[in-house]
């Protein structure tokens, strides 16, 4: 069996192994990142030694040509050439250099008249400018440089005194240095590539010595020993990332072999097991050689022994489960949810083979006075022998199903009206033939028995049948009738008696097709802050596209006694509404139900599955009390049994019933809600208001929770809440809405109102 977003074990493996890849490369990513960030840290350590190395350089030919400037300043030849030029160009040319004060032939000097002018034109002094720039700060010395040609030329200019306090200046000496060759030859450089050092400068461009740094261009030595360590740390990573793929590899190789082939053999095994295919004696001949998995494929293969023992046995229980799940306990036929199963299989059936179907409704007459008489045991028995009488009397494949208290139904296929009623007259006889005496019950014992039929070219109104058998069976009861009889013309005008057509269809179909009921929610407000604490769950049926309304229904549901199936669908769709959790979490749910379902096993058995709501929301179970109890101990051990399950009970309509007080002493009430009748007196002033009032102090002093239902006046509010009611229900603060709208609100709405003081 292959589960969905399951995976193998191989893949697990190649997904271990391949994280364990990524592992690594992200590993070796982090290595390479943090040797560049060292790299960087080091060039950068680097082009800053050359930069220091660089402009220490510069620094030191700068205070170098100062130093010979201020030499020349203070030589009394420089004077003497200034006073008597005669021999200024032998003095230029050559004595400067004789007398060691300029280091080489590359440093020229020059000397100037106060006014700026060169003191002796030659050709030899072309590369000299004629004048000294007008923007030279007077009586101190200036460096600068200047673009000529494809080089730079430094300039130093400086003023020659006469005396040494320089009171009297005689004029200027210039300074004329190629720059490039100097700054190269006279430091040696360890971290700057000699090479790379640029400055640029266009012909004629003038640059202030201050600005000299940050003009030059120039780059750092290659690190011999970085480029040694990268090379080291690339081919160890390489080493390592080869190494682990091996390791990987190996053990997935190992794996493969000890691990998951194993396992894969035990897969294969249990799916083998699923489908019936395995055979022991070949499995037992395969060791695995891992204890555990040996152990595992040992405790599998008895399991499996234990598995074909118990399978023939659960098989026979599973049979007889489903058969007792859809068997009435009491009178031994199906009960009315094998009827639902095998009606609608029916109807799917006709649809390939059409064919003439009868539908046959059965129903004790005087049954009640029977039970009430003679008590609900020997009414029990009576039900036993008529069930039974009418198996008899039906054909061999036609079953029998009780749909609910004393009324029975079946279906017969390839039928006509004549044959239908020919079995419901053999029906007849046989009950007949019965003796009742047995049980001490001398009155006669008959059934009413209504056929609806429908012939083979009409079967789109067959889901017509069992209203129209009810109808047949209500006129089967009236008097004059043979207690026999078929849908027809004659049943058709004595159904306006009991209830109107559309309200009757309405219910059947509702009861035999879910969804068709509908529950609209009433919110329920704690007092004093009209917080909503819980919805009441009210049911409407929804009958081609109109809501069909309790007041109309509910009088068919009674007439029928069919309150223990209604229950029963109306609990299936709340139970479908909380599933779908559109109601907000936390707030309760009260639920209605008729006091005669309260005894009926496949209702309490269905209001304990629905229990399971209660974590998400708290139920109540609202008892009606205008419906007389008559089995109030029976009851009253179901109403116990659904408060061990978080149940509370809460008696409705209190106040227009039989016998309110005899309820409240012998069950297990919690909540009592006062009926609108007994509400609206509060409203008057008179002694009914009084009492009333007085009234409800006292439950509430006993311990009651009560609700008061039909508030629509404000009047009527302010008096609920001065006699302390926990609760309000009523139109003033909502009225009864679909779940959609409790949904997209998450609270009933109800603008403009709010709680009085």
């Amino acid at each position: 069996m292959k589960w969905p977003h399951a995976i193998s074990i191989k893949q697990v493996a190649l997904a271990f192994i391949a994280g364990l890849l990524v592992l690594v490369s992200l590993i070796g990513g982090f290595a390479a990142y943090q040797t560049r960030g060292v790299t960087y840290s080091l060039e950068r350590h680097n082009h800053d030694a050359a930069r220091s190395e660089l402009t220490t350089a510069v620094q030191r030919l700068l205070n170098q040509t100062q130093e010979q400037a201020a030499n020349l300043a203070n030589w009394d030849e420089t004077r003497q050439q200034m006073v008597q030029p005669e021999y200024y160009t032998y003095w230029r040319d050559q004595r400067v250099y004789e007398s060691g004060i300029l280091p080489s032939h590359f440093v020229r000097v020059a000397l100037y008249t106060p006014s700026g002018s060169l003191l002796a034109t030659r050709s030899g002094e072309i590369r000299l400018p004629a004048r000294l720039p007008a923007d030279l700060p007077l009586h101190q010395a200036a460096s600068w440089l200047t673009g000529e040609a494809d080089s730079a030329v430094l300039y130093h200019a400086f003023p020659i005194y006469a005396d040494k306090h320089r009171l009297s200046l005689l004029g200027y000496g210039l300074i004329r240095l190629d720059f490039m060759p100097a700054l190269l030859q006279q430091e040696a450089l360890y971290f700057t590539d000699k090479t790379s050092v640029r400055l640029t400068l266009k012909p004629g461009e003038k640059l202030s010595a201050s600005k000299l740094l940050s003009a030059l261009e120039f780059k750092a030595r290659p690190d011999l020993d970085r480029l040694h360590f990268q090379t080291i740390l690339s081919r160890t990573l390489l080493a390592l990332f080869i190494l682990l793929m091996i390791a990987a590899l190996l053990a997935l190789f190992a794996y493969h072999r000890l691990l998951a082939r194993p396992l894969q053999r035990l897969s294969q095994d249990i799916d083998a097991m699923q489908h019936g295919r395995f055979s022991l004696q070949s499995g037992r001949s395969q060791t695995m050689r891992i204890i555990e998995l040996e152990n595992v494929r040992r405790s599998l293969y008895d399991y499996q022994l234990q598995l074909r023992e118990l399978h023939g046995s659960l098989e026979n229980q599973n049979r007889e489960f489903h058969s007792q799940a859809r068997q009435d306990a009491l009178t031994g036929s199906h009960n009315r949810r094998a009827y639902e199963e095998d009606w609608e299989k029916f109807r799917l059936d006709l649809k390939n083979s059409p064919q003439g179907v009868a539908f046959l409704l059965f129903d004790c007459d005087r049954f009640k006075t029977i039970n009430d008489t003679y008590g609900h045991a020997k009414g029990d028995r009576v039900l036993s022998l008529i069930a039974d009488a009418l198996v008899m009397a039906l054909r061999a494949n036609d079953r029998l199903y009780r749909l609910g208290g004393d009324e029975f139904a079946t279906f017969l296929s390839r039928t006509t009206p004549a044959q239908a009623k020919q079995i419901a007259q053999r029906c007849q006889s046989l009950l007949e033939a019965s003796v009742f005496s047995d049980l001490g019950i001398n009155e006669p014992v008959g059934i009413s028995i209504g056929i609806a039929f429908c012939a083979a070219d009409q079967l789109e109104h067959i889901d017509d049948l069992p209203k129209q058998a009810d109808i047949a069976m209500y006129t089967a009861k009236q008097p004059g009738r043979n207690r026999i009889a078929l849908y027809g013309e004659d049943t058709e005008r004595a159904s306006q008696t009991l209830v109107a057509s559309r309200e009757t269809s309405a219910l059947f179909q509702a009861l035999a097709s879910p969804g068709m009921i509908e529950m609209h929610y009433q919110s329920i407000h704690a007092l004093p802050g009209c917080k909503v604490d819980y919805y009441e769950a009210l049911a409407r049926i929804r009958y081609h596209g109109s809501l069909v309304m309790p007041d109309a229904f509910l009088p068919v549901v009674s007439s029928r006694r069919l309150e223990a199936g209604f229950d029963l669908a109306v609990l299936h769709q709340i139970d479908a509404d909380l599933s779908s959790q559109q109601l907000p979490s936390g707030i309760g749910v009260s639920i209605n139900l008729s006091a005669q379902s309260i005894s009926h096993p496949e209702v309490v058995s269905q209001l304990l599955e629905l229990s399971r709501h209660s974590a998400r929301h708290p139920l109540i179970l609202e008892i009606t009390e205008t419906s007389l109890i008559t089995q109030m101990a029976e009851v009253r051990t179901y109403l116990d049994l659904l408060r061990t399950v978080n149940y509370r009970i809460a008696m409705d309509d209190f106040g227009t019933g039989y016998s309110p007080l005899r309820y409240l002493v012998d069950l297990p009430v919690d909540v009592v809600k006062f009926d609108i009748s007994l509400i609206n007196k509060l409203g008057q002033d008179n002694r009914a208001s009084h009492v009333v009032a007085d009234f409800a102090r006292m439950m509430s002093e006993a311990g009651y929770s009560l609700v008061a239902e039909g508030v629509e006046t404000d009047v009527i509010l302010r008096k609920v809440k001065s006699l302390g009611i926990a609760h309000v229900q009523g139109y003033l603060l909502s009225r009864p809405v679909p779940l959609a709208e409790v949904a997209a609100s998450r609270a009933i709405p109800h603008a403009g109102v709010k709680c009085v003081t």
